[in-house]
């Protein structure tokens, strides 16, 4: 959640004494990467559902703790917003979409949402082409509007979180697509007006129009108001066709699930992994990657091409939004050089061919 939900919460802010809430506990990256080693890969496979009925990472099930404490603390970073500038857009109508040429592509819409295009059939992400997020507005407008989006686009979405499944969307595309949903996710989607919906858990796939879908782990959790914290899974998404695939990370934080996408699926040509929404890190490294452990996911995925999502369009953490892709640079530049001409950062409205 953003720090603009704080005004939300101003009554329980108003009960809380600053005394302790303001300090920031240190956060240890190394005893963080050695913590995600020393989990067990095989756990990806275990139950991941209580009596109760809430999911949970039964690999690790870390502590999510602090946001009252973030959302009171100074944030180190608010200085750069007025040099940070965000995502760059590009013209782009998306009427291609409606052809039938047998062409792959990718295409940024925004956000999270990309237009996955495989020979006729086009896969929607996370379609988010609302002015805000809950309360969090939106920077740059969407590449295109739903309306070029084509009848039998199969839609998938990852979790609840409201810059991920977004009601107004849905309602825009729910009498000419497919849904694809977390588990616990059918009833809301459905009642946002869409006619097919179909849920999964982890691991499950299906075939529409020849193309393959299956629904991975991710270390991310859920809640939304409504639905309880936990009561739907959350998860990522892999689609395949002809030989060509493309795998969409949803929200994670760094885990051996990535490790395991790669070994169970040699040969993914396009990894869509988000970069956004990292910082604080004591904060957000259970369930949101930073650059570098982005750029590790990426090489473990085995992946040949890898483009970032969510940053430069909603701002979730403390950094500002375009700061992700800036950070992302200059990791190219330097350390992570090996993999420069395999990261294509793309603006809004970029379309990247495979």
């Amino acid at each position: 959640m953003p720090r603009y939900f704080v005004i939300s919460l101003s009554i329980l802010i108003g009960i809380i004494t600053l005394g302790g809430c303001l300090s920031v506990p240190p956060f240890d990256e190394e005893a963080w990467r050695t913590h995600v080693q020393s989990t067990d890969g095989e756990k990806l496979y275990d139950p991941h559902q209580k009596p109760d009925g809430t999911f949970f990472n039964p690999w690790d099930e870390s502590d999510r703790g602090g946001f009252l404490r973030w959302v009171l603390s100074e944030n180190p970073l608010e200085e750069l917003e007025d040099t940070i500038e965000p995502a760059p857009i590009v013209p782009n109508d998306g009427t291609y979409l409606s052809s039938p040429d047998e062409g792959f592509s990718v295409t940024w819409i925004g956000h999270a949402t990309f237009a996955i295009k495989l020979g006729s059939t086009v896969v929607l992400t996370d379609p988010f082409f609302t002015k805000r997020a809950a309360i969090v507005p939106r920077e740059v407008p969407p590449a295109f509007g739903p309306e070029a989006i084509p009848e039998g686009t199969i839609v998938v979405i990852t979790h609840n979180h409201y810059d991920h499944l977004d009601s107004g969307s849905i309602k825009a595309l729910a009498d000419r697509c497919v849904f694809l949903v977390p588990m616990g996710q059918k009833r809301f989607v459905e009642k946002a007006g869409a006619r097919d919906v179909r849920e999964f858990d982890w691991f499950q796939s299906t075939l529409i129009k020849d193309v393959r879908l299956t629904f991975m782990p991710t270390q991310h959790w859920s809640r939304r108001f409504g639905q309880g914290v936990n009561k739907t899974l959350w998860g990522a998404w892999l689609v395949e066709k002809g030989g060509k695939s493309v795998y969409y990370g949803g929200d994670s934080g760094y885990f051996k699930g990535y490790r395991e996408l790669g070994k169970r699926n040699p040969g993914i040509d396009v990894a869509l992994l988000p970069i956004g929404a990292y910082e604080p890190r004591w904060f957000m490294h259970y369930a949101h990657i930073n650059i570098e452990e982005a750029l590790r996911a990426f090489e473990d995925t085995g992946a040949g091409i890898m483009i970032p999502t969510q940053w430069g369009v909603l701002t979730l953490g403390d950094e500002p939004s375009g700061y992700p892709a800036v950070q992302l640079e200059k990791a190219l530049e330097g350390k992570w050089s090996r993999l420069r001409d395999r990261v294509k950062i793309l603006p809004v409205g970029g379309v990247y061919a495979f």
